[in-house]
């Protein structure tokens, strides 16, 4: 009997050794298989166009009496007919757990090997720019008048009715008011099926956050109709110098958790790059002449015939200059990318651009206190080179171990031991733009103590580890 679903795909990867057998992982392919099989019968009810109801047809006047004096019976039959229909919709899952140990690469296997149309992938922060891009538009042109979450929902299932989000976190106030309402409308009332992947527990989700009860029918959102799994199986595949493996995106299922089997030549309609040797080395330090000196001669070896020139792009107004680009090629420095304001939307626009990032002279930084906002945007312009399998050389004042001021968000020893716990300059300058005055809840938020920082450090560091790999970005 021929056998479909995630199920076969990873049992394929195991008897190719593409993949290791772990007894965690193949818990949770056994939860994706079920629901891959239960959206496989899966039909729910077309979405209707701007929230509009078709019309209902004209009665006569006895089938209107009887209308009313069947008023309670009809209610009664329609929320018979609301329960059988939230039940006919399947569960999706919401897989959390440590950094590196296979959510991405498990979800993506799944989205591969679902054979629907109406599915879409995307990166949690993917997600809520194109979120809060499209509620924008909707406040300011076709619905000024009116709420606009519905029409929002709207067109999401209607684009999707399985959605599949990866890295699921909430630190943002406004991404919490905007999730705690939109959750409900697609997964509830519009019978939008999420899989998920996370670093934390749905309960954990924006802890400790600015006007965290506001969000809480999110979270009960989530548990309600996501089967909640836990993947810690205390084994970082990242960092696994011989288990290396890709996250399997959807545009290529080729490259399905396999390294081995990367093409070393990336061709594109227009570009073509150099082969890429199993032990090239990616990641150079200390900073100094001599490794400057490696870094160039890097450069030059990959152009591959292309001429170094700047190139200027555009971000929603704003103009970043990139000095030394050559075709798919940009080399950059930590200043250039990450000194500068620049957000994620910059980010995953660089990101779509190039093949191959060099960035330059990363220091080592301090996340508590001098280097805040370096590091998010470091860490922010990591994530989108990873989501979008960009190629990535570096030069830095330290090994990834020492990058991010020893590792998981600690505090930087140079640090005031008499000043520890209390806010800084620009904590306070944040208090102030955030319109907040009481200091004491204000700092048990993760935006100010350094909690989700350190969840996303250690995802950073995992994933540069990852990015050294053989095969990456080919």
């Amino acid at each position: 009997m021929l056998y479909h679903g995630p199920m076969a795909v990873y049992n394929e990867l195991i008897g190719q050794g593409s993949l290791k057998e772990d007894d965690f992982q193949r818990t949770i392919i056994e939860t994706l298989q079920d629901l891959h099989d239960r959206l496989m019968k899966y039909n729910p009810e077309p979405i209707v166009r701007d929230g509009k109801v078709a019309p209902e047809k004209e009665r006569g006047f006895f089938s209107k009496l009887s209308k009313v004096f069947n008023k309670k019976e009809e209610e009664r039959l329609a929320k018979e007919a609301e329960v059988a229909r939230r039940a006919a919709i399947p569960k999706g899952l919401y897989l959390y757990g440590s950094v590196g140990t296979g959510k991405t690469m498990l979800m993506d296997l799944f989205y591969s090997s679902l054979e629907r149309t109406d599915k879409k992938r995307v990166h949690f922060h993917n997600f809520m720019l194109q979120l809060h891009g499209r509620l924008h538009k909707l406040k300011t042109t076709t619905h000024q008048h009116e709420d606009p979450i519905p029409f929002l929902a709207d067109s999401l299932a209607m684009e999707s009715r399985i959605l599949c989000l990866d890295e699921f976190q909430v630190t943002d106030i406004a991404d919490a008011m905007l999730l705690r309402r939109l959750l409900e409308e697609l997964v509830v009332v519009r019978g939008v099926v999420l899989v998920t992947t996370s670093n934390r527990h749905p309960t954990e989700l924006y802890k400790n956050g600015i006007q965290r009860e506001s969000f809480l029918p999110g979270i009960g959102v989530l548990e309600e109709n996501c089967i909640v799994k836990c993947l810690d199986g205390g084994i970082d595949y990242r960092r696994e110098k011989k288990t290396f493996f890709h996250s399997a995106k959807p545009k290529d299922r080729s490259k399905l958790a396999s390294s081995s089997t990367m093409p070393t030549i990336v061709q594109d309609s227009s570009t073509i790059l150099p082969d890429t040797l199993v032990d090239e080395k990616r990641f150079f330090w200390p900073l100094g002449p001599d490794t400057k000196k490696e870094i160039e001669m890097y450069f030059k070896s990959i152009r591959n015939g292309f001429q170094v020139t700047e190139r200027r792009m555009n971000f929603l107004g704003r103009e970043l200059v990139l000095p030394h680009t050559a075709g798919p090629i940009a080399m950059c420095s930590f200043d250039e990318l990450c000194a500068k304001s620049l957000s994620a939307a910059d980010y995953l626009t660089l990101a779509e651009s190039f093949k191959v990032l060099i960035l330059t002279g990363i220091p080592k930084l301090k996340p508590t206190t001098l280097h805040r906002n370096e590091t998010r945007r470091l860490i922010t312009l990591i994530d989108a080179l990873y989501e979008s399998q960009v190629k990535l050389i570096c030069s830095a004042d330290g090994p990834i171990s020492e990058i991010f001021g020893g590792g998981s968000g600690a505090h930087s020893i140079d640090e005031d031991p008499s000043t520890m716990g209390q806010l800084t300059p620009a904590q306070r300058q944040m208090m102030d733009d955030l319109g907040l005055n009481d200091v004491s809840q204000v700092k048990k938020s993760p935006i100010f103590s350094g909690e989700e920082e350190k969840f996303a450090v250690q995802r950073a560091e995992s994933r540069l580890i990852e990015m050294q790999g053989p095969g990456w970005g080919m």
